[in-house]
């Protein structure tokens, strides 16, 4: 049972003191609203009304609820209300923290929709793959892939992207195009990624007959992950990225999958925030936006 879709709905029975009417109102059908009420008052272990073929009656019981309700509905309705107008309204600084590739060529191509819908939230985008500590920093959320390392911290998952394996079409005709993961030890330049936190270098990762395989090697790496695409773009060798930050590149022709057979791994992509902050109107209505414009990758 959906409680409040059923306190709502007994609501609207004794305002219309019609079932056939509620339905009409609710724009659902008689049965369901009938199922509502009879699931309302199994639950209350309590009989809320009395029918007959011509009437609807409260019991006792149901106008000591329905008085009861109607007040608790009211300050529902108002509340939301309250909300809808602080999200029209919403001011003051955002800032929002998340990777370079993830910056330049996903979030901030559609950033404008968000600023037209919202004039008056100032955009602070902190940019870059150094982690950060959202409360000692004063960053209301960061957008990260992989799964979250502090429990402390709410996470909110947008979609999960799809590594994808690549290289330029120029690098391609120069050295060919690789056949199996092995090939990039012997064969091939690797345009790798390494952690600016700790240096530690990320591994291509593959799947071959149902194993991972990792290729750690490579030949030339940044701890930016937007410089690390527009090596990949300029021909410096092979490597991977995500699916929605290489998008525009497959689609102009800049970049060329190979080994897809192989590459199959998938990543999380989320939104993370404190705990404390998810009333924080500004912060709201961003979350509200991201989940409803990158519904389109899920």
């Amino acid at each position: 049972m959906d409680h409040l879709v059923a306190i709502r709905t007994f609501q609207r029975i004794v305002e219309t003191r019609s079932f056939t009417k509620a339905a009409a109102h609710l724009s659902m059908p008689r049965s369901t609203v009938s199922k509502a009420v009879r699931d309302l008052e199994e639950h209350l272990g309590t009989k809320l009304l009395q029918r007959t073929t011509r009437s609807v009656t409260l019991t006792v019981e149901g106008a000591e609820y329905y008085r009861r309700i109607s007040q608790l509905v009211a300050k529902l309705d108002e509340t939301e209300g309250a909300m809808r107008d602080m999200g029209a309204a919403a001011g003051g600084r955002l800032r929002i923290d998340l990777h370079s590739s993830m910056a330049n060529f996903v979030l901030i191509p559609v950033l404008e929709e968000f600023r037209e819908r919202y004039p008056h939230i100032q955009l602070a985008l902190g940019i870059g793959d150094r982690p950060v500590n959202l409360i000692e920093e004063g960053v209301d959320c960061v957008i990260r892939a992989g799964k979250l390392a502090d429990s402390s911290l709410v996470a909110k998952t947008l979609y999960r992207d799809r590594l994808i394996t690549c290289a330029s079409p120029q690098y391609l005709k120069q050295y060919g195009v690789p056949q199996t993961p092995a090939e990039l030890e012997s064969h091939h330049q690797v345009v790798g990624y390494f952690s600016a936190a700790n240096g530690e270098v990320w591994p291509l990762r593959f799947r071959n007959r149902g194993r991972e395989q990792q290729i750690v090697k490579f030949d030339i790496a940044a701890n930016d992950s937007a410089a690390q695409i527009g090596m990949i773009v300029n021909g410096m060798g092979v490597g991977q990225t995500y699916m929605s930050v290489a998008s525009r590149f497959l689609a102009s022709g800049e970049l060329v999958p190979v080994l897809e057979q192989f590459t199959s791994s998938t990543m999380p992509i989320s939104v993370i925030y404190p705990p404390t902050k998810q009333l924080n109107a500004r912060l709201r209505v961003f979350l509200d936006w991201l989940i409803e414009r990158f519904a389109e990758y899920r």
